[in-house]
């Protein structure tokens, strides 16, 4: 497993240093990317500014998302797990120590486009890396969080999982005010939600998955 992918100047004209900013300004809300970008392509030269048309358009796998980049190596990452499917890589502005993300390679935009199988796996890594986090970083907790639709907070378009390893007065809070529920509107709502079935390759057991010590040298100090 490689540590770290490294963009490849084969592959693409552009510098290490305006991939870099290519995946800062995909991490921009909405209304702020468009001004961010034409700025940005102000200072890129004809071959570069017609590679990044060549990939606009290729299935959400060009450069216009950041983690498909990753997966296809384009862009340099903190790799701790890898395999032809799935990835898991630390967060280059981590939320606390040890925060990593798990995604598809595949480009899906939330993770209930998933297949149910693919989902299993990403989220089955994730509680690995939940456990390895805590002994490598001495985590007292983590909080792994999907989010679905900007309106949940998703940033990106690419599906992913945060694993956040969680410190005492660490300053994040996901802590939402309960209100009681209307038993009517309940009961609705659980007839409504009923009916989910899973898929047999899902709830037979499945193979481990397996990360090495070493892969989580780069969360200890």
């Amino acid at each position: 497993m490689q540590g770290e992918h490294s963009a490849s100047k084969m592959d693409s004209p552009l510098t290490d240093a305006q991939i870099q900013k290519i995946n800062e300004i995909a991490k921009l809300p909405p209304e702020k990317q468009q001004a961010e970008l034409n700025s940005f392509l102000k200072t890129l030269n004809a071959e570069q500014i017609e590679f990044l048309k060549s990939q606009q358009g290729n299935g959400g796998k060009g450069g216009s998302c950041p983690f498909c980049n990753i997966a296809q190596g384009k862009i340099p990452s903190k790799v701790i797990f890898e395999d032809n499917e799935i990835m898991a890589v630390l967060d280059i502005n981590p939320a606390t120590k040890g925060h990593a993300i798990v995604f598809p390679k595949e480009h899906f935009e939330t993770t209930s486009q998933m297949p149910d199988k693919m989902a299993g796996k990403i989220f089955t890594l994730a509680n690995k890396i939940s456990k390895k986090a805590i002994d490598a970083v001495k985590a007292e907790g983590t909080n792994i969080i999907a989010s679905n639709g900007v309106i949940a907070g998703q940033s990106l378009g690419h599906a992913m999982i945060h694993v956040i390893p969680r410190f005492k007065d660490d300053g994040l809070s996901f802590l939402w005010q309960g209100k009681r529920g209307d038993d009517k509107e309940l009961e609705k709502l659980q007839k409504d939600m009923k009916g989910i079935t899973l898929d047999e390759d899902v709830v037979k057991p499945q193979q481990p998955i397996e990360i090495d010590d070493e892969d989580f040298d780069d969360m200890i100090p």
